[in-house]
């Protein structure tokens, strides 16, 4: 645990420490028109999404395109918009966002570090139909 490492679209690294003291979804947001993790807390961020796909909000690995000890991936996060975002009415409709990672990994594959690379606010967009800034809280 103390060896792993990650970022997102070549930013800053985090480790496991990190993503368990501020959260997954604001480490891998980060701040967004439509989402400002630097203004939510692991259980705030937890809250909003669990709020906003009930049924789960899933990630699935699509296509892997190389072998260890660099192993690149393909993937899609995708849930039904079936609870308010943010005082955004839910839409019922599929979202999803797609994604690539590379995964580096120890002789005993264990993971390393992962790089992720995506539009961190493509699902976003689709969550706050309104004016973004009403989305992301502003009065």
């Amino acid at each position: 645990r103390d060896r792993f490492r990650t970022n997102v679209n070549g930013g800053t690294w985090a480790s496991a420490d990190d993503i368990v003291a501020r959260g997954s979804y604001n480490l891998f947001l980060g701040d967004t028109p439509y989402y400002k993790g630097s203004e939510e807390t692991f259980e705030s961020s937890h809250d909003v999404f669990h709020t906003a796909f009930p049924e789960g909000f899933f990630w699935e690995v699509l296509e892997v395109y190389s072998a260890p000890p660099a192993v690149s991936f393909k993937w899609r996060h995708w849930g039904n918009f079936t609870g308010p975002y943010k005082g955004q009415t839910p839409t019922g409709q599929r979202v999803e966002i797609f994604g690539m990672s590379v995964a580096r990994v120890a002789e005993d594959l264990r993971i390393l570090e992962v790089e992720h690379f995506y539009d961190n606010s493509q699902f976003l967009r689709q969550l706050a139909t309104g004016c973004p800034m009403h989305a992301a809280g502003a009065k």
